[in-house]
């Protein structure tokens, strides 16, 4: 993904108050000072990543990711289609929908998980925590679904995110016009079910199909440079903490196969569900190992009731304790 001229226009603004800082920013990252004069000039993702990051501590605003993805409107390639077919989508569910869909065509190791209770709806941003700053990836696909949601006029109750802050409370944010909550188990926001649903005035069910037609064409491109491995993998990025969950049955609904043609096209690529799963479950564990999170907390992310169930299929993938490896890993 790179990001144009929305991106360019708010690090203007931020140059134009702070030339100083921002400039050294700018060389500790690598974006040229040229940049400023060209807002056709793209820029890569991880360079974004790495600004905002170094923006969070020169201005000292733990929250700073959420508020540059709205106030840089931060979207991906084709963010025009992306959002004239929300516009005209016949309510946020269909909306939300088409970005959950194509996304990941352009944002790579970010997705949305919806979940309704109470007659609330949550939209979770999701990153793949094996990626370079997993939560500020979170934060801006957050800040995506959060800008379509309000170009809707539609309100955001409210937004929770990883991020730490030494503040201390509920924090009202303009932008937003809703509370953040810092510190949560979760980067997400709340919208009410009545909203979620509510008929689009709107509506414009050919020019979305059309959009759609041309996003699908986008998504299948990107999707066939996919390995098998590699979709279902991405597909069991969406039950973080809740790995327990996942099962064959399910993942080859989602890939649009029956169980036995999954197991028969895994057999050719000579793997098995099993494997992949374990390979999977394995990468994970790993990271959050060398983060130094505790067995027990590991133990519950990866859907173990008990921390011996963990330690001993630890030992059985990698002939190691989850200590012993750590200590290796040094």
């Amino acid at each position: 993904m790179n990001t144009y001229s929305g991106v360019w226009r708010c690090i203007q603004r931020l140059h134009q108050i702070y030339p100083f800082e921002v400039e050294g920013i700018f060389q500790r990252v690598g974006i040229a000072k040229s940049f400023l004069d060209n807002q056709n000039v793209s820029l890569p993702v991880e360079i974004l990543l790495e600004f905002v990051m170094n923006a969070e501590s020169v201005f000292q605003d733990e929250l700073v990711s959420i508020n540059f993805g709205r106030m840089a409107q931060v979207r991906p390639n084709y963010g025009e289609a992306f959002g004239l077919a929300f516009v005209y989508s016949k309510n946020l569910e269909d909306g939300i929908k088409l970005i959950q869909s194509f996304i990941g065509t352009e944002l790579e190791g970010i997705d949305f998980i919806i979940s309704d209770k109470d007659n609330l709806i949550t939209i979770q941003s999701v990153a793949d925590p094996t990626i370079k700053h997993p939560y500020i990836y979170e934060n801006l696909g957050l800040s995506i679904a959060a800008s379509f949601i309000r170009s809707k006029r539609f309100q955001i109750k409210q937004i929770n995110t990883k991020t730490s802050t030494q503040a201390k409370g509920v924090h009202e944010k303009s932008l937003f016009n809703c509370p953040i909550y810092c510190s949560c188990e979760e980067t997400s926001l709340v919208i009410s079910k009545k909203n979620y649903l509510k008929k689009n005035a709107l509506s414009n069910p050919n020019l979305v199909n059309y959009l759609g037609t041309i996003l699908k064409h986008k998504s299948d491109k990107v999707s066939s440079n996919l390995s098998l491995r590699d979709k279902i993998e991405r597909m069991m990025n969406n039950y973080e903490d809740h790995y327990n969950l996942i099962n064959i049955e399910e993942i080859s609904n989602h890939l649009g196969l029956s169980t036995n043609s999954l197991r028969n096209q895994l057999l050719k690529e000579n793997t098995t569900f099993r494997e992949i799963f374990n390979g999977f479950k394995l990468k994970k564990a790993k990271h959050m190992i060398n983060k130094g999170l505790s067995i027990k907390v590991i133990s519950y992310h990866l859907g173990y009731s008990e921390p011996s169930s963990f330690v001993r299929w630890f030992i059985g993938q990698t002939q190691l304790t989850p200590t012993a490896f750590k200590i290796n890993a040094r």
